[in-house]
C-alpha cells in the first residue's frame, strides 16, 4: 500500500504477506500514516521495509488501543524507516507496536541494516499513556533503533513501556549532535544486546556523536532505565557540557558481562568499555537524586564507570543510591590505566570531583581487584551531611590505594557513616595521592584497622565523634584534631593513615539489641546480641565493650534480679563469645549467673546504650527482643528401681519416676520393648512386662522416661539436644553434656541368674547337698551372698558345779526323701558365693555377732559362758584366691561384732566354704565353754549369731 498524503487505518483489522514489496508507504511531504483502534498483521518473509514514510514531515501514529505486528525475514533492508527531515512516531493510549526481525553478520551502517530508522535532522520517539514498543532482532548485526538526528527526541512516558534486544548491534543508537532522552512518569525501558566483540561505538544504548554532542539525559518520576550488553559498555554517552540525571524515585540498572580497558580496540583512543560510559565528556555532570543506580559487571578489567575529561562531577543527593560493582579481570591492579579493575574512573582531566550528600544518600562501590575511584589528576571527594559512602578495593601493593588521584581534596561533614577498606593481603594504603591532598573531617567518630589485621573484626583504634584531618602523601600526617589529648601521633602513631587499610566512621550512634536467645534450666548464662547502625539501612555486631545493657531476670516465685553486661568483639588476637560451642561472633553479651535459670523463669533486656554514652540526636536505643522465658530441656530424673539387677527368670520388673507426666520406653540390648500398654500410676510406679523376652545373663535393659515438655526448637531454643522432640524430653543413652548440666543416662539394669546357689558338701565343695536345719535367708541378696550358715546344736548336757566345755554337734544332711542321714556328718560351715562383675566387685567382708548372751526359756542367764569357733579352714572348688582369716583363734563376746572374712579386691570370687574343722575334728571345732558358777538349770539355753556379709566400698 503506497499513497501519496496520509494513510488512516481505523477500526479495521489488516494483514499482508509479501515477499519483496512494500506493504505500507506514503511519500508526500506531509504524510501521514494513522493506525487508531485497529490491529495490522504485517508478515515479509524476504528483506524489504515494512512501513516506510519520506516526507519532510511525517508521522506514524499508533494509538487508541491498536496493535501493530511486523515481522521481516533476514536482511539489511531498514523494516521501518523515517525519511524526512522531521519526523515522529508516536505510540499512544495502550497501543503496541512489535517488530521482529534478524539480519545479516556485517555491521549496520547509516543506510542498512536498521530496524527502525530516524534519517531526517529533527527526529522523534514517543511511547505514551501505556504503550508498548517491543523490537527484537534475533540474529545479526542489525540495530533496534537508530536516529541519525542533529535534535532528537526519545520519550517514554505515563507507564509505557520500551523493549529492544539485539545480538550484535546497538539497541538504541542516538547518532547526531543534539538529543533529548526522557523517561517519566513510572515508564520502563529495557534495552538488551549481546556484541561478541569490542569496539568504540559497541553498547546497547549509545547516544552522541562526537565531544561536541549535548544531550540532555533525564529518568523521572518512578521511571526505569535497564540496559544489559555482552562484551561491551551497557551506555556509552558521549558529549562534553552535558548533564544526567536520574531523580524522582527512579532506577537506572545497568549490567555488562566481560569488558576489558584496552585503549587501542578498533584503533579509537580511550576504548574502554565502562558498564556506563562517559565518552569524551569533559564539563559533564551525573546527577543521582533521590533515585537508585545499580551497575555491575560480572568480568573483565574496565572500570565500572568511565568519565573522561575535566570538571567532571558525580553527585548523589536527597537520598540517592549509587552502587557500583565490578570483580575485575582477577589481576589486582593499583589503577591509571583504563583497564585497571577499577570502580570508578573519572580520568584524563582535572577537577573532578565525586560527592554524597543529604541523608538517605547511598554509594557503595565495591572493585576486588583495583582501586574503588581512580582521579588521574586533581580532584575532590565529599561525604556530608548525613551522607553513606562505602568504597572498597583492592590494591596490587601496599602503596596502592583504594582512592587513587593527583592532588586530592576530601572533605567528610557529619557523614552517617562512611567505610573505606583496601582488601589486599597484609595491607594497603586507603589513599595513594600528592603531597599537597588534605582530609578534613568534622562531627564524625573514627575508626581504624592496622595493616594485616582482620578488617572483619573489631578495629585496632576507636575514637568518639570529633573532628580531625590528615595531609602529605598518601594523608601519612595527621593534623589538627578537636580532641587532642585522644587522638594524637601518641595514640594513632606517626604515619598517618598509612599504617591503616581500613577507615570508617559512623555516625549512627544508637544500640540496637536484636537478639536475646532463650535459655533452658540446663544454664548458668544468659546471651544476646547487639547491633550498631551502619547508616539507616544496615548494621554490624557492636565491637569490643561498645555496648552496655542490663538484663533483667524474673524468678518463678517472682523475684527479680538485675545483671549487667557488655558487648564483646571478634578478631583474629582475640575471639567473640562462643554460645555453647557455636562459631565465635561479635557483639554478643554473656550473663553469667550463680544458680541455673528454673522453669517458670524469665528473662528480658532491660535496657542497652552504647557505653560511650552516644546518642544522635533524634533517634532511641531500640529493644527488638521480648521477654523470653526459661524452656526445661532437662530430662525427667532417671526411673528408680530396687535393684540394678535383674534375674535371668523375671516376668516383671517394677519402677518408680518422680514425674508422673510421662511416657515410659524401654530397651533389650538395644532392641525395643513393647511399652504400649506401661502405665503410670498415681504414687509414681509402673511395671514393665519382660514375659516376651528371653533373658540371658549379662543382658541390659535400658529404661527411658519421657516428660510432655513440648519442642525446644519450636519454643526459641537454638540447637537444641537430640534428647528433645515434639512431645518433650527423654532420658540419653549414655550421659549427655548440654550446656552447663550433664543429663544423667536412662537408667540401665543389668541381667543376672540371682536364683540362689545351692549348698554345697564343706569337705567336697564340687558337689551339691541339702544340709538338714537350713536357715531363713534374706531374699534378694543379689549377687553377692550368703547362701547357708550351720545353726549350732549342742544337745542335752548333764548339769555340772564344774567348768565344762560342750561342742556343737556337726553339720547333719538329709537323704532325697527329706529324712536325716544318721551316716554322713559334715563340719559347721558358712557358704559364701561373690558373682558380681569385675567393674562391681572389690572384695566383702564376713562378720558375725552374738546378740546376747544365752539365756533360758524364761530369761535365765548362763553366766560366763562363751562361745568360740577354732579350726577354721577356707575352701573351694572353683580356684582363686581366697579370702583371709581375720580372728584366728575366735571367741565371741556378746553385743561385740567380729570380723572372721576379708576378701580384697579379686580375693574371694566365686563360691567359697568357710568352715570350723574337718572330716576328723568336725565335732570338735565349736565349742561352749560355760564356768562352774554359770549356775545352769535344767532349760534350753539358746543365742542368736548375726552374720553380716558387706562389699567392700571402691576407692
Amino acid at each position: 500500500m503506497r499513497v501519496n498524503g496520509k494513510i488512516n487505518i481505523l477500526r479495521s483489522n489488516l494483514s499482508t504477506n509479501s515477499t519483496t514489496g512494500l506493504p505500507i508507504s506514503t511519500d508526500n511531504a506531509n504524510g501521514e500514516i494513522v493506525i487508531d483502534e485497529s490491529q495490522l498483521n504485517l508478515i515479509m518473509s524476504g528483506s524489504n521495509n515494512g512501513i516506510r514514510l519520506e516526507g519532510e514531515d511525517s508521522l506514524l501514529s499508533v494509538k487508541n488501543n491498536s496493535e501493530v505486528k511486523l515481522t521481516s525475514g533476514s536482511g539489511t533492508a531498514r523494516n521501518i524507516l523515517f525519511s524526512g527531515a522531521r519526523s515522529k512516531m508516536v505510540i499512544e493510549n495502550q497501543s503496541e507496536l512489535i517488530l521482529n526481525t534478524s539480519g545479516p553478520t556485517s555491521d549496520a551502517t547509516d543506510t542498512a541494516n536498521n530496524a527502525i530508522q530516524f534519517v531526517g535532522a529533527s527526529s522523534e520517539l514517543t511511547v505514551r499513556n501505556q504503550s508498548i514498543l517491543d523490537v527484537n532482532v534475533a540474529a545479526g548485526a542489525k540495530r533496534g533503533v537508530f536516529f541519525q538526528a542533529d535534535n532528537g527526541l526519545f520519550q517514554v512516558i505515563d507507564r509505557s513501556e520500551i523493549n529492544v534486544s539485539t545480538d550484535a548491534a546497538n539497541s538504541v543508537h542516538l547518532a547526531g549532535t543534539k538529543h533529548t532522552i526522557s523517561i517519566s512518569n513510572e515508564a520502563k525501558v529495557y534495552l538488551k544486546s549481546n556484541w561478541t566483540t569490542e569496539a568504540n561505538q559497541n553498547a546497547s544504548l549509545f547516544i552522541g556523536t562526537n565531544d561536541k554532542s549535548e544531550i540532555n539525559f533525564i529518568i523521572s518520576e518512578k521511571s526505569l532505565l535497564q540496559a544489559d550488553a555482552n562484551m561491551s559498555s551497557a551506555i556509552v554517552l558521549q558529549g562534553t557540557e552535558n548533564k544526567y540525571t536520574v531523580e524522582d524515585t527512579s532506577e537506572l540498572i545497568l549490567k555488562s558481562n566481560r569488558t576489558t580497558g584496552n585503549t587501542t580496540v578498533d584503533g579509537s583512543y580511550g576504548n574502554a568499555m565502562a558498564t556506563l560510559r562517559f565518552l569524551n565528556s569533559g564539563f559533564s555532570e551525573f546527577n543521582v537524586n533521590n533515585s537508585n543506580v545499580f551497575i555491575e559487571k560480572s568480568s573483565g578489567n574496565a572500570p565500572g564507570i568511565r568519565m573522561l575529561g575535566d570538571n567532571n562531577h558525580i553527585m548523589v543527593s536527597n537520598g540517592g543510591k549509587l552502587y557500583v560493582n565490578n570483580p575485575g579481570d582477577g589481576q589486582v591492579s593499583n589503577g591509571n590505566t583504563a583497564g585497571g579493575n577499577q570502580g570508578i574512573h573519572l580520568t584524563s582531566g582535572d577537577n573532578t570531583s565525586f560527592s554524597v550528600t543529604d541523608p538517605g544518600s547511598q554509594v557503595t562501590i565495591l572493585a576486588e581487584n583495583g582501586p574503588a575511584i581512580d582521579l588521574s589528576g586533581m580532584g575532590k571527594v565529599n561525604n556530608s551531611n548525613g551522607g553513606y559512602f562505602e568504597a572498597v578495593g583492592r590494591t596490587a601493593t601496599a602503596s596502592g590505594g583504594v582512592f587513587r588521584a593527583g592532588v586530592l581534596d576530601v572533605e567528610f561533614d557529619n557523614p552517617l557513616f562512611m567505610d573505606f577498606r583496601n582488601n589486599r593481603s597484609g595491607g594497603g594504603n586507603l589513599f595513594n595521592v600528592a603531597s599537597g591532598s588534605s582530609l578534613k573531617a568534622a562531627n564524625s567518630d573514627l575508626a581504624v584497622w592496622k595493616n594485616g589485621s582482620n578488617l572483619d573484626g573489631d578495629p585496632d583504634l576507636n575514637f568518639p565523634t570529633l573532628d580531625f584531618s590528615f595531609s602529605g602523601t598518601n594523608f601519612n600526617t595527621l593534623g589538627a584534631t578537636s580532641q587532642p589529648d585522644v587522638l594524637n601521633t601518641g595514640t594513632f602513631g606517626t604515619t598517618g593513615l598509612t599504617t591503616y587499610s581500613r577507615l570508617s566512621s559512623n555516625n549512627s550512634r544508637w544500640a540496637i539489641a536484636d537478639e536475646l536467645r532463650v535459655p533452658t534450666n540446663a544454664d548458668k548464662k544468659i546471651h544476646g546480641h547487639i547491633s550498631i547502625p551502619v547508616g539507616l539501612e544496615e548494621s554490624r555486631s557492636a565491637w569490643d565493650g561498645e555496648a552496655t545493657v542490663i538484663v533483667e531476670v524474673e524468678r518463678a516465685n517472682g523475684t527479680k534480679t538485675e545483671h549487667t553486661a557488655k558487648t564483646v568483639g571478634h578478631s583474629n588476637e582475640e575471639r567473640g563469645i562462643s554460645i555453647y560451642g557455636e562459631e565465635p561472633r561479635a557483639g554478643l553479651f554473656e550473663v553469667e549467673l550463680e544458680e541455673y535459670l528454673q522453669k517458670g523463669d524469665k528473662v528480658k533486656i532491660k535496657d542497652v546504650r552504647l557505653t560511650s554514652g552516644e546518642l544522635t540526636q533524634g533517634y532511641e536505643n531500640i529493644i527488638l527482643t521480648g521477654t523470653v522465658e526459661v524452656f526445661p530441656i532437662i530430662p525427667p530424673t532417671p526411673a528408680k528401681f530396687s535393684s540394678s539387677v535383674v534375674s535371668n527368670d523375671s516376668t516383671t520388673i517394677k519402677g518408680f519416676t518422680e514425674n508422673k507426666e510421662v511416657t515410659v520406653t524401654a530397651t533389650h540390648n538395644n532392641e525395643p520393648i513393647n511399652t504400649e500398654n506401661v502405665v503410670v500410676e498415681n504414687d509414681g510406679t509402673f511395671t514393665l512386662d519382660l514375659s516376651e523376652l528371653s533373658l540371658q545373663e549379662d543382658d541390659e535393659i535400658q529404661v527411658f522416661l519421657k516428660d510432655r515438655e513440648g519442642s525446644a526448637a519450636a519454643s526459641g531454643v537454638m540447637n537444641p539436644p537430640l534428647t528433645n522432640d515434639e512431645q518433650g524430653n527423654i532420658n540419653p543413652k549414655s550421659p549427655l553434656s548440654f550446656r552447663d548440666k550433664l543429663f544423667d543416662e536412662a537408667t540401665v539394669l543389668t541381667v543376672q541368674d540371682l536364683r540362689p546357689v545351692s549348698p554345697v558338701d564343706p569337705l567336697d565343695p564340687a558337689t551339691e547337698i541339702n544340709p538338714e536345719n537350713k536357715p531363713q535367708l534374706p531374699e534378694d541378696q543379689g549377687r553377692l551372698s550368703i547362701d547357708f550358715v550351720s545353726q549350732f546344736h549342742f544337745g542335752s548336757q548333764a548339769i555340772s558345779v564344774h567348768d565344762q566345755t560342750y561342742y556343737a554337734q556337726p553339720q547333719r544332711l538329709l537323704n532325697e526323701d527329706g529324712t536325716v542321714n544318721e551316716s554322713e556328718e559334715r563340719p559347721n560351715y558358712v557358704q559364701i558365693s561373690d558373682r558380681r562383675s569385675e567393674n562391681d566387685r572389690n572384695g566383702w567382708t564376713l562378720a558375725v555377732t552374738q546378740k546376747e548372751q544365752f539365756k533360758g526359756a524364761e530369761n535365765q542367764v548362763l553366766n560366763g559362758a562363751s562361745l568360740s569357733l577354732s579350726n577354721q579352714q577356707v575352701i573351694t572348688a572353683q580356684g582363686g584366691t581366697a579370702p583371709g582369716l581375720q580372728s584366728v583363734p575366735c571367741t565371741l563376746v556378746p553385743g561385740n561384732r567380729r570380723t572372721l572374712l576379708l576378701a580384697q579386691g579379686s580375693e574371694g570370687t566365686g563360691t567359697w566354704i568357710y568352715r570350723f574343722g574337718d572330716g576328723e575334728t568336725a565335732g570338735e571345732s565349736v565349742a561352749l565353754d560355760v564356768p562352774k558358777g554359770a549356775n545352769p538349770e535344767a532349760t534350753t539355753y539358746s543365742s542368736t549369731l548375726i552374720w553380716e556379709l558387706s562389699a567392700v566400698p571402691g576407692n
